[in-house]
Parts: structure tokens; sequence; C-alpha cells
């Protein structure tokens, strides 16, 4: 009987470790799902400066980073939409810029 106990007891696996995202109670299933909509903003404004040259591509990706890290810890669902938006925007704006810049070339 002890014999089967402790192979029982080794055989209890340990859950997986819980996410960082989730230990955060005030995180919601639509701050995550907005989460990924920066994030795919985030990329689509560094796609913008792929076609640029070097010193303009990692001043475009400076810039980026710098907005994004200044609003790295907002917690108000409207205020992150309106920044999604607003970012949205000037992303399109970025990328008339650049197309017009190679069209010049």
């Amino acid at each position: 009987m002890r014999s089967t106990a402790l192979r029982l007891a080794s055989q209890v696996k340990t859950p997986p470790p819980v996410p960082r995202f989730f230990k955060d109670p005030q995180m919601s299933l639509a701050h995550f799902m907005i989460k990924g909509q920066v994030i795919s903003l985030y990329r689509q404004i560094l796609r913008c400066g792929k076609k640029l040259d070097k010193r303009d591509k990692q001043e475009i990706r400076d810039f980026a980073r710098a907005d994004f890290e200044r609003y790295r810890n907002e917690k108000d669902l409207d205020k992150i939409r309106s920044l999604l938006s607003s970012g949205k925007q000037q992303m399109h704006s970025l990328q008339a810029s650049v197309q017009l810049a190679h069209a010049d070339k």
C-alpha cells in the first residue's frame, strides 16, 4: 500500500506556470485582445521603414518605440482604443510618405 502511494505521489504532475498576464487582476479579455492589436500596429509601423535607408529606418523605429513605451502601463480601455486609433492614422500617413519618397526615386 505504501509503495502504491509513493508511486502515485511521484506521478502527480505540477501544473504549468501561470502566464504573467493572468497574474494581473486588472487585465481582462478585452485588454488581451487590444494588446494583440497594439503589437500588430507596432509591427506595421516597423514594416513601413523597411524600404528606407538605415538612418531613416532607425529614426522611425526610435520614434515608434518611444511613443509605445510612453503609454505602456495604460490600463483604461477607452484611452487605449483612442491611442490605437490615432496610431493607425499616423501609420497610414507614414505609409503615404514612404510611398511618395519611393515614387521620386
